[in-house]
């Protein structure tokens, strides 16, 4: 069980400091950990092909035989959550952020509906409680299906869990390239081999020796189970599997993070503030009149930004689709040689794998740039002098870890989106931005949906395309031809998001700036009223600023 209690002292001892000020992101930010700290769970995705036979795993994990329903068609086959809840209920979510009662004779279509939600009063699950455990749909049930409930919880996932049938020959191409995209998001992955009650124990060592030889082969080391839902004791050794994923690790990651990005930024205020309040009454009156000017400067900044952030968008567009483009040559093989066997889903399937992870890549590389640029681009020159500047820019640095952390840790980890609307909307991103954790979820997922939107344009293109084509013309004619038109669809829907992307960070990063500047400016001005008003009053908060950052800077040296 996760220990959620080992940084109540920091925590409370940071609380204690925001009180003291008229600084909101304090508390605001303060009260965000502490709901991370309550709320965190690991999401456990549970994926591998149609029938490998994870909904009956894990309905022997739970003891209720037929809970989940198995080998589902693709036209129902949609993410269904579990954990543990001492109240029971069951929530179908829809598309449209709206949810209700889930009724078990009811058959939820993925066409309308997002995911499924249990809470178990379960023993079993109480002795995992720290995972919510996702059943996603088969690879091939339904590619859209597979790649909608994966791109859901890229990011919120922690830890894997792969399941494959060892009738299907142990860990084939597919199963093979879901491991080397997800192990782009988490370290925690296992893999269990299922249905292993059909062979003998002889042949479930070759199976499992050959799947975790086949993994080594492609630099993994992820450990391999066997296991089968007859097993007598498959509900504790499924426990005991999940047991050994380090939730408490990637607790104290996040949590931690969160902390110390906080203690950071209380640090650089309050450095700021001690700095300048032995300065009279009309050097801070001086002082208060520079931060306003300061928040206009931002503005200004930030519109010259953008419209560089715009100009540069095109080349920004080329380096992405470039390499979409080099990545499916590279794939090439294997696209026709299914192609070839007539597996159009197995075609679909190696597209999207290749796809999905330089999209995701690329959205964080690109987010995380436009911070840095735009950084790296603030000139004070003029307004402060060159002390201050460097207390600003300190100021500033840490409001960009803070935006880049939550784009890494992807805020729907901790808590879900109200707003949960349909992503796309007649083909234009639809976005309704509440505060940078939405943000998070928001840069994310246009990325990812891009992929699901290109679906049918994918099999349009490829379907009858080779005919009884030999395979050098095959794939001759998918490189000359296919990528081509693949990339002229792909690249408008990549430049709306990167817009998106541009727009989204650089106005929240904007609005935490803005507020920053302008809580400074509160505190001076508090201070200048202390300092008017009594001397005693000033010299006491003169006091309380250095003991905080007393506290804080302790902290700080205890966490490194």
């Amino acid at each position: 069980m996760i220990d959620r209690n080992i940084y109540n002292e920091m925590i409370n001892i940071m609380s204690d400091i925001a009180s003291h000020y008229s600084e909101e992101d304090f508390e605001k930010d303060i009260k965000q950990i502490v709901e991370i700290r309550d709320q965190f769970d690991v999401k456990l995705i549970v994926g591998g092909h149609f029938s490998a036979g994870k909904s009956s795993l894990l309905n022997a994990l739970i003891k209720r035989p037929g809970f989940l329903k198995e080998a589902q068609e693709p036209k129902t086959a949609i993410a269904a959550e579990i954990n543990y809840s001492e109240n029971e209920s069951a929530v179908a979510y829809r598309n449209d952020g709206e949810q209700e009662t889930l009724c078990q004779d009811k058959d939820y279509l993925s066409s309308q509906y997002h995911h499924l939600e249990y809470r178990l009063f379960s023993p079993e699950l109480k002795e995992i409680s720290d995972y919510t455990i996702v059943d996603t749909p088969g690879f091939d049930v339904g590619l859209e299906a597979h790649a909608k409930a994966l791109a859901n919880y890229i990011g919120r996932g922690s830890a894997y869990i792969v399941v494959v049938d060892q009738e299907k020959g142990g860990i084939d191409q597919a199963t093979l390239e879901f491991v080397r995209e997800i192990s782009n998001y988490s370290d925690q992955i296992v893999v269990l081999i299922n249905k292993c009650d059909k062979i003998i124990d002889e042949d479930v060592k070759k199976v499992v020796g050959a799947a975790e030889s086949t993994l080594r082969a492609n630099g993994f080391n992820y450990k391999v189970y066997s296991v089968s839902k007859q097993d007598e004791d498959i509900s504790d050794r499924c426990i005991s599997i999940i047991s050994g994923l380090n939730a408490q690790s990637t607790f104290n990651k996040v949590l931690l993070k969160q902390i110390k990005l906080e203690l950071d930024c209380m640090e650089n205020v309050l450095s700021s503030l001690e700095k300048r309040i032995y300065l009279d009454t009309f050097d801070l009156d001086k002082e208060i009149t520079m931060y306003g000017l300061m928040e206009k400067r931002v503005l200004q900044a930030f519109e010259v930004k953008k419209r560089d952030a715009y100009n540069e968008l095109d080349n920004t567009v080329q380096g992405v689709c470039g390499e979409i483009r080099r990545a499916l040559i590279a794939r090439a093989d294997d696209v026709v040689g299914a192609l070839l066997n007539n597996n159009q889903s197995a075609v679909d399937a190696i597209i999207i794998e290749t796809i999905r992870p330089i999209l995701v890549s690329s959205m964080r590389d690109i987010s995380h740039n436009q911070v840095e640029e735009f950084v790296n681009s603030l000139d004070f020159t003029g307004v402060v002098s060159d002390i201050e500047d460097i207390d600003l820019t300190a100021i500033t640095v840490n409001l960009a870890d803070k935006i880049k952390a939550l784009i890494e840790q992807h805020s729907g980890r901790f808590k879900r989106v109200a707003d949960n609307k349909s992503l796309l909307q007649s083909g234009t991103v639809y976005r309704a931005v509440a505060g940078i954790g939405a943000m998070a979820t928001n840069i994310i997922h246009p990325w990812l949906e891009i992929v699901v939107i290109l679906l049918p344009d994918i099999s349009d293109l490829l379907r009858g395309l080779f005919g009884e084509s030999r395979e050098e013309k095959a794939k001759d004619e998918y490189i000359s031809k296919v990528i081509p038109q693949l990339m002229n669809k792909l690249y408008p829907k990549v430049k709306g998001s990167i817009e998106v992307t541009i727009n989204l960070v650089l106005e929240e990063y904007k609005k935490m700036l803005q507020a920053k500047l302008e809580s400074i400016r509160n505190n001076l001005g508090a201070a200048q009223t202390k300092k008017r008003q009594k001397t005693e009053d000033f010299e006491t908060y003169k006091k309380t600023i250095v003991d905080d950052l007393t506290d804080i800077r302790k902290i700080i040296c205890e966490l490194r």
